[in-house]
């Protein structure tokens, strides 16, 4: 009978002594996978929700309070002297951002005066009453300057390298760029009047001959090329998807063509258009289009129904989610702005990451990756996101904890008991 118990007993220790160290392995796992799930990369989703937005905000303005000088006496010259390198710069937008970065970039009583003065403004937007309240702290010659710099804005476009003039040839040297003019394409009449300056696909007749072009070997960018088709046809369907896919295309062409963008994101740009628009399928389509002698319109039309005929549906929706980004971007700030922030970008993590920080703050994203650089990318915050699988890690790893304390409490529990009958027997 006692070789039996202590048979059981130590059958038992041994299965706790397993269940313990299983336990201490399987903590540091879950845990991993958990805060991986909630705090990684792939968190960002195509739609930041409410909280997402909010706790970037948050994290937006603690960034432009640690902008700010510590010495409060120094920090209304600080305000103005950025603002006012931002329109030297002719960048309308990041001046715009640091003016509703005021609250956060000036001294208590500066923002008291700040705020009793947008609350007497009779504007319906916030920002609106916030930007024009700043505008009238700032000094009468910065004031001046940045008013004079929104008058230019609307006549030409005038940030980050962009011309008013439509572009018809895809590569980027400037000669062939100057030596080819064309019409914009005419894509919606609801337009804004920055949108509609902000077109640079050019015709299809420009499409046909820079597809011959690229046929014969001439120097000549494949994914600006390809965009353009993409956002040509998409220009004849009259439809909001459509209409934000063209936008998206320009604010593309428009980074390629002034090189703006990460050799990272341009692979990464590379790969999405060629699973769109496969080389496979669109070298030979475009070679019977072009390889008979033929009138302009005919091999225009042609040309046109080659990238029609070639085009990955699959492939395409892929891309598709990419522009439907970059044009949120452009509408939450403008398209020259756009520019300025997929410039940081790497991949689609970070492509939703910039959307993320526009949602959360508009053009207050723009004077926040000038000012701080690729950096501005850690102020995107997901916070946590409970997802089913995530619930079930953390179930899991409160179990796993759970096992772990009961196997120590059972084994100090037989320890003592152990302790206690072994007393009698020395003494």
């Amino acid at each position: 009978m006692a070789r039996r118990r202590k048979s059981t007993e130590k059958t038992s220790g041994w299965m706790q002594a397993v269940v313990f160290n299983s336990m201490l392995i399987l903590l540091p796992v879950i845990g991993a996978q958990v805060l991986g799930a909630a705090f990684s990369g792939s968190a960002f989703s195509d739609s930041p929700g409410i909280e997402a937005i909010d706790q970037t905000r948050k994290n937006m303005d603690e960034a432009f309070a640690s902008f700010a000088p510590r010495n409060p006496a120094d920090r209304y010259e600080f305000w103005y002297d950025v603002v006012d390198r931002e329109l030297s710069e002719r960048d309308v937008a990041a001046a715009h951002g640091f003016l509703l970065a005021a609250p956060q970039m000036l001294e208590r009583k500066d923002v008291k005066e700040l705020m009793v003065a947008a609350d007497a403004e009779r504007l319906d937007r916030s920002d609106d009453r916030l930007t024009a309240a700043a505008l009238r702290k700032l000094p009468t010659a910065i004031s001046l300057k940045y008013e004079e710099a929104q008058v230019s804005e609307r006549v030409v476009d005038v940030q980050s390298g962009l011309v008013d003039a439509p572009e018809a040839a895809i590569e980027p040297t400037d000669t062939e760029i100057e030596n080819q003019d064309s019409p914009d394409v005419e894509v919606s009449s609801e337009r804004a009047a920055t949108d509609t300056r902000f077109r640079l696909l050019g015709t299809f007749q420009d499409l046909a001959e820079n597809s011959d072009r690229w046929l014969r070997g001439d120097r000549m960018d494949e994914i600006a090329l390809k965009i353009t088709a993409i956002g040509l046809l998409e220009a004849e369907t009259a439809d909001g998807l459509s209409d934000a896919n063209i936008r998206a295309a320009s604010i593309l062409k428009s980074a390629l063509r002034s090189r703006r963008l990460t050799e990272d994101f341009q692979d990464y740009l590379a790969d999405r258009v060629d699973n769109a628009l496969p080389d496979s399928a669109l070298r030979p389509a475009l070679e019977e289009a072009l390889g008979e002698l033929a009138t302009v319109d005919v091999r225009t039309e042609r040309v046109k129904a080659a990238f029609v005929d070639s085009i990955d549906a699959r492939g395409l929706q892929r891309l598709e989610s990419d522009l439907e980004q970059i044009d949120r971007i452009g509408t939450l700030t403008s398209p020259a702005a756009a520019v300025t922030l997929i410039e940081r970008v790497e991949d689609a993590s970070d492509l939703r990451r910039i959307r993320l920080i526009a949602e959360a703050g508009g053009d207050r994203a723009v004077a926040l990756v000038k000012q701080s650089g690729a950096s501005a990318l850690r102020i995107a915050d997901t916070g946590v996101r409970w997802t089913l699988q995530m619930v079930l890690q953390v179930m899991g790893m409160t179990a796993a904890g759970l096992a772990l304390i009961f196997v120590t409490w059972s084994t100090f529990r037989r320890n003592i008991r152990k302790k206690k009958k072994l007393e009698p027997m020395g003494a």
